[in-house]
Formats: structure tokens, C-alpha cells, sequence
């Protein structure tokens, strides 16, 4: 098992007992505190993509949770060219009519989730500074959200996160739980350390995970980490015990289904 250089000893996770996996188990599944789930009236979610299964997940836990969904690049337009590109292999008989039929229940799948009660979805830019019409900031996010509502927030924006940490710290008091997917660590180490050590003067670590679309830098840490952190005040009885060998059975899987998983561990103090 490859141990990572000690100086990343401070991202060590907390042990919770109540971790549960929500999405499906590759890309687009995150590992969550479930009784924080269960208190939380809202989910923030700043990223979507091609992927929602853990939104769906989220709704089956907690029927009366409401999202918030922020996604400037999502549009049916890719279904619609998938769907129109494969019914001409069809006709050409290049394809089997179940490889349409599957195109046109995925443009259907997206279409039907934007209809769900609980969701409400902003096709924006989460960004800080404004620049573009279509841009917005975390305090813009928030001010759609009344003030008592417990929320989790997800973000998964591909290297924008960084650009949006302090504004997120400034909302600790108001965020139960944090689901961060940290990209571009080979480039930005010194960002994505200095983001770590922001948020954790108001959160604990308690699961990370490395994405194995991409390697891990030669002192052992995952170029992309996946990390659910939870509020301080969620977490006063933790034993203080940590988990120190990554990933974890039964909750991690591989992002990408073809490849082995990254595994590393951290060292001991």
C-alpha cells in the first residue's frame, strides 16, 4: 500500500459509524453522514453533469429535503445529438434498436428529474469574482435560502471550487456537512492545502477518497480527491480516532470502472 508523505497527515478523517454511500458506485456517488441527511432541510449542489444519481439518492432518504442545483453547461442538447446519432446507425444498421431506445430513456431520465418537486435547478456559473452575465456567488446561493434551513452543500465544479472557499467559509454557521471533489492538486497543491486548512477551523474531515480517473503525485496524495467534511458542531463526541487506509470496502469504488482504485494510507504521527 502506498503511504503518503506524513506532511498530509493533518487530512487524516475522522472515524464516523454513520457513513453511508449515496449515488451509484462509480463517478457520481459521495460518501455522507446519514444522520446529517436526516436533519438537513436543503442540499446545495454547485456541478451536475451527466450524473444526478446521488440527488435521487438524497431524495430517498429524506423525501422532504429541497435542492438547489447550480450547472451553467447542462442542456439536453447532448442527449438529443446522441439520441439522432444512433438512430442513424440504426437505420443504417449499425446499431440495435435497444441502443436507441436506451438514448432516448436517458434524454427522458434528465428530463424527468428537472420535474421533481423537491428540485430547483439555476442554470448559473458558481464563481467569485463576477465576471459573466451568468455568473453567481456563493453569497447569491445563499440568499435564496432561508436563514433557519440546516444545508448540506456539494460542489464538484472542476477547479472553481478553489476560487469560492473563502465565501463558503463565511457560511460555516449555516452548512452541516461539506462534499468537496478537489481537482488539479499536481498544479494547485498549495491552494488545495491552503482551501483544506480554511475549512477546517469550522469542519472535521470524516471520509476521502481518491478518483482514479487521474494518478497520484509522487508523494502519494490523488491528483483528484473526493472529501466529505462535517461541521465541528455535529462532531464534539468523536472519539478522535482516525481512519488511515483509503478506500474502504463496502462504501469506495472505483470512479472510473476499468481501472484498479488508488489505494494509499497515511503515516503514522
Amino acid at each position: 500500500m502506498s503511504v503518503i508523505n506524513k506532511k498530509y497527515n493533518f487530512l487524516k478523517p475522522f472515524k464516523n459509524s454513520n457513513l453511508i454511500r449515496l449515488g451509484r458506485n462509480h463517478d457520481g456517488g459521495y460518501i455522507v453522514d446519514n444522520s446529517i441527511v436526516q436533519k438537513c432541510n436543503t442540499l446545495v449542489t454547485f456541478g451536475l453533469g451527466p450524473d444526478w444519481s446521488f440527488e435521487l439518492d438524497i431524495i430517498k432518504n429524506n423525501k422532504d429535503i429541497k435542492i438547489y442545483m447550480y450547472d451553467f453547461s447542462v442542456s439536453s442538447s447532448p442527449y438529443i445529438r446522441d439520441i439522432l446519432k444512433y438512430l442513424r446507425r440504426f437505420i443504417t444498421f449499425r446499431t440495435s434498436y435497444k441502443a436507441v431506445s436506451d438514448r432516448i430513456k436517458y434524454l427522458k431520465n434528465y428530463l424527468d428529474f428537472f420535474k421533481i418537486k423537491n428540485v430547483s435547478f439555476f442554470k448559473e456559473k458558481i464563481t467569485f469574482p463576477l465576471k459573466d452575465k451568468i455568473d453567481v456567488d456563493v453569497d447569491k446561493v445563499f440568499s435564496r435560502i432561508p436563514e433557519s434551513e440546516k444545508v448540506i452543500l456539494k460542489s464538484d465544479i472542476e477547479g472553481s471550487e478553489y476560487d469560492v472557499i473563502d465565501q463558503i467559509v463565511s457560511y460555516s454557521n449555516r452548512i452541516e456537512m461539506l462534499i468537496f471533489e478537489f481537482h488539479w492538486i499536481d498544479k494547485k497543491e498549495d491552494t488545495f492545502l491552503e482551501s483544506v486548512k480554511k475549512l477546517q477551523k469550522n469542519f472535521d474531515i470524516i471520509h476521502i477518497h481518491g478518483n482514479n480517473h487521474f494518478e497520484k503525485l509522487s508523494t502519494g496524495l490523488p491528483v483528484i480527491i473526493e472529501m466529505t467534511l462535517l461541521n465541528k458542531n455535529n462532531n464534539k463526541n468523536s472519539n478522535q480516532e482516525h481512519v488511515t487506509s483509503f478506500p474502504i470496502k463496502g462504501l469506495d469504488y472505483s470512479n472510473n470502472p476499468f481501472k484498479e482504485d488508488l489505494v494509499f494510507s497515511f503515516s503514522s504521527d
